[in-house]
């Protein structure tokens, strides 16, 4: 049972912190994916007996093929520049990316806290669960929905688990340092 009333302004105070804190954590855990991958990638490769000259090179070639795609998040801050009649340069897109990436982030964590301020409920699994309705809703239908990205049944497997788990890791930090901070105020 509660000891305290809930409060929609401790909510959105809490949830601006914490969604925040938790795409940062859910950043740093992707890169630490991504750099994961990259390294089994090039275990793999020499187990193949590739030359060992060879894999820096089709590493960065595969690095330089990704960077130039644009992604959901930079494509929407594209779209906001171009509604307002300005232009993005490619050097900017990536910046604006992140920064669309980090407001989406901390608006589903104050819709987070304040869901869990008024229904507790909501943090079960201690965030897990939100996680994964999170990347359910906005990864597998809202981004293609809006043409975002392709259909989810065009996706590798892979990539599904990989944002998925990030996601989950988005709701584990989101919960955490909600708790946290709520229990300071």
């Amino acid at each position: 049972m509660r000891r305290d009333k809930p409060s929609v302004l401790r909510g959105v105070v809490t949830g601006i912190a914490a969604g925040f804190a938790a795409t940062l954590v859910m950043d740093q855990f992707q890169k630490l994916m991504s750099a994961g991958e990259k390294e089994l990638d090039k275990q793999k490769k020499l187990a193949d007996q590739e030359s060992p000259r060879l894999i820096p090179q089709e590493q960065a070639q595969k690095e330089q093929d990704v960077a130039h795609q644009e992604g959901s998040t930079e494509k929407v801050a594209r779209k906001i520049a171009e509604a307002t009649g300005a232009t993005l340069a490619d050097e900017d897109k990536k910046k604006a990316g992140q920064a669309v990436h980090y407001a989406f982030g901390t608006l589903m964590g104050v819709v987070y806290a304040v869901s869990a301020e008024l229904i507790p409920e909501v943090t079960t699994g201690a965030g897990t669960a939100y996680g994964t309705l999170l990347f359910l809703s906005a990864d597998e239908v809202a981004v293609p929905a809006f043409q975002l990205s392709p259909p989810p049944t065009e996706a590798d497997p892979k990539d599904h688990l990989e944002h998925w788990a990030s996601h989950v890791v988005y709701g584990g930090a989101l919960e955490l340092t909600r708790s946290l901070i709520r229990r300071l105020m």
